[in-house]
């Protein structure tokens, strides 16, 4: 809407990288080596935190939680220079005794957080049933002698 778009083709990483270089670009065109960060560029950034810290304030007043974990490929990709704002905006859209308490961070998992986070899984399951395998599940007819002491039980 602010007038940039992506080259065709382009996936979601590719563009955000893109637009972080905009933003914050590294050596430069100025006399001094600094490049001028694209206002454009930085005004969709504050304004994706802003969005997110409303989103997660939503997630801290129903839940109240210790801790958020911001991760995945974008959460790497916006890191430690998004998440003060991304804190500031959750604080401000939340209450303030929820907000007191909790605290936004980046995730340590890495780009595979979703697979690790996947692969515990049956772990939680396992001690959901107090470390006990599941019940076997018959996959065919009762064995005959089963079906004849069923039959002959007293009812």
């Amino acid at each position: 809407e602010a007038g940039g778009r992506p080259p065709e083709g382009v996936d979601e990483e590719t563009a955000l990288t893109a637009m972080l270089a905009a933003a914050y670009p590294l050596g430069g065109d100025t006399a001094d080596g600094e490049r001028t960060p694209d206002p454009v560029a930085l005004a969709v950034l504050e304004e994706t935190a802003e969005y997110l810290g409303a989103g997660l304030s939503d997630l801290i007043n129903l839940f109240q939680p210790e801790r958020i974990l911001i991760g995945g490929w974008a959460g790497l990709q916006l890191g430690a220079r998004f998440l003060p704002a991304v804190r500031r905006h959750a604080t401000a859209y939340a209450l303030r005794h929820p907000a007191q308490k909790v605290s936004v961070e980046l995730g340590r998992l890495g780009p595979d957080a979703v697979t690790v986070g996947a692969a515990i899984l049956p772990l939680a399951d396992f001690f959901a049933r107090g470390g006990r395998r599941p019940d076997p599940v018959p996959t065919g007819p009762a064995p005959a002698w089963r079906t004849v002491l069923e039959e002959r039980a007293p009812r």
